[in-house]
């Protein structure tokens, strides 16, 4: 079916992806084919004679090889089914059939537009997309059906070596498309009738401080010179917010301020993260028919052993518990960034973060937990959307406070500056930990 990019559902006319034209005659009593389903005929032959022959595929491996055997079988199709075309539509059959076979569908111009920063697919018939952070827009745009989606789906996920697989419905995991970073999270048969996923898509170059002050109005120039300071002293940093906010794109362009000649680990999902070449990046594997994979905890507890400088973690959820747990308790070392998803309210906040600990471990003590925060994870920087745009709202730190009669200490969250209504507030409690800042940056 044409892809179509319109709130009314009118087609748009694209001319990388010409629309093809309703029906061609057959030759003599022959019977009439739609364009579409000729096009549908080409590459159901072309999958039927590449079906389970590696090395076929394996000898396409440039565009003009991979065309020329495309063609061969267009030409067989329409010389069976006694179908004449001009030059010009033949020329957009190949196209189209070349698209939907080697390229992403209807998905390659949203994956080329480096506006659009999220890709969500509820079945076939469904294709919505953000630019930006504005909400997420329906474009009209499908696929043929069930089967078209998934094949597109695994060419997808093969930049990355994942196979679909029905016996791991659920995949959270990192490719490159177009040269961009991406995470699909995605759910699948039998857990759920069709697919239904997210594309996440990061920019091809990595977005600096600059980028953030000036291009995004993010991260004012105080705060960046607040959070360089922390790292510049070796504190450690957790990076909160909702999803899509900011967090992934922060800590990259935090781990360029982290020293060169420091050992470093970046442990992640999806492989998201824009890292300069001396931080080893460790990203989830997952699982095939072959292969057990590498699970996110895993890559975490084998990055510990390491005994890292330092640790980037993108992200922290209740599933890794035992891997958290094991890195808040140590004494010293590594110094860490840690992602987490969740709300930036500081008594939620605290909450969330001592309910990851008693996943693994239910009896420990709040004291114990809130003196390993205040040591591994001494400040916090927040997000939050305001005014519909997602902006580093908050810098605090965690205090602990006196032991009480029964030994108890609590610990607080306490703002260093945050925004408010009329702008950034730079609050009268400066950090108790030492950090190399001017004198007046205070005042």
């Amino acid at each position: 079916m044409p892809d179509r990019d319109g709130e009314n559902g009118h087609a748009n006319p694209d001319p990388q992806h010409p629309e093809l034209s309703p029906l061609v005659p057959g030759r003599g009593q022959r019977p009439s084919f739609s364009l579409e389903a000729l096009r549908e005929r080409i590459e159901t032959q072309f999958n039927e004679e590449t079906a389970n022959r590696a090395d076929i595929l394996l000898e396409l491996d440039t565009e003009n090889k991979r065309r020329d055997a495309l063609r061969e079988v267009m030409d067989y199709v329409l010389a069976v089914e006694a179908v004449t075309l001009s030059p010009v539509a033949k020329q957009t059959l190949l196209e189209r059939a070349y698209r939907n076979l080697f390229s992403f569908g209807p998905l390659d111009r949203y994956l080329r537009d480096e506006a659009i920063t999220e890709i969500a697919i509820n079945g076939p018939a469904q294709i919505h997309v953000r630019r930006g952070m504005d909400k997420p827009m329906p474009t009209g745009a499908a696929f043929d059906d069930h089967v078209h989606l998934a094949s597109v789906l695994q060419r997808v996920l093969a930049t990355s070596g994942v196979i679909l697989s029905e016996s791991e419905p659920f995949l959270e995991t990192g490719v490159v498309i177009n040269g961009r970073a991406a995470r699909i999270s995605l759910i699948g048969p039998p857990v759920n009738p069709d697919y239904n996923l997210e594309i996440r898509l990061h920019p091809t170059e990595p977005i600096t401080f600059e980028d953030l002050h000036t291009r995004f109005r993010a991260v004012p120039p105080q705060v960046t010179e607040l959070l360089q300071a922390i790292l510049q002293a070796e504190h450690g940093l957790l990076i909160v917010g909702e999803v899509g906010l900011g967090k992934t794109t922060l800590a990259s362009a935090l781990a360029h301020f982290l020293p060169v000649d420091a050992t470093i680990f970046a442990v992640e999902r999806a492989a998201e993260l824009h890292l300069p070449a001396y931080i080893t990046r460790r990203a989830a594997i997952p699982p095939t028919p072959s292969s057990d994979g590498t699970s996110f905890q895993q890559q975490f507890q084998a990055a510990l052993e390491q005994m890292p400088d330092w640790l980037i973690v993108d992200e922290i959820r209740g599933d890794e518990a035992a891997a958290a747990w094991s890195a808040l308790e140590r004494e010293e070392t590594p110094r860490y960034v840690w992602l987490f998803r969740g709300s930036s309210v500081p008594k939620r906040l605290h909450s969330a973060l001592s309910m990851v600990v008693r996943k693994h471990q239910q009896s420990i003590d709040q004291t114990v937990i809130n003196h390993a925060l205040a040591r591994h994870l001494p400040f916090v920087a927040a997000f939050k959307t305001i005014n519909g745009q997602p902006r580093l709202h908050l810098v605090a730190e965690w205090v602990l406070g006196e032991p009480d009669a029964e030994g108890y200490t609590s610990l607080t969250l306490r703002p260093l500056i945050s925004e408010q209504p009329g702008g950034w507030l730079v609050t009268e409690n400066q950090p108790t930990r030492p950090l190399p800042l001017p004198d007046d940056f205070w005042e």
